[in-house]
């Protein structure tokens, strides 16, 4: 699997296109457990006290 897409410009140097779409899941995993451990560390502070 490609991370990054390459090309060629007009001059021969290969140039960065763009990245792969393929693993888009994965930043948007992350952050949603970012968000549930949040949520979860405030109910369990807000019931210790």
């Amino acid at each position: 699997m490609e991370w990054l897409r390459y090309t060629s410009d007009v001059f021969g140097r290969q140039m960065l296109v763009g990245l792969n779409w393929d693993l888009i899941w994965v930043p948007a995993a992350a952050a949603a457990a970012v968000i549930v451990l949040h949520i979860l560390l405030k109910l369990v502070r807000r019931r210790s006290h």
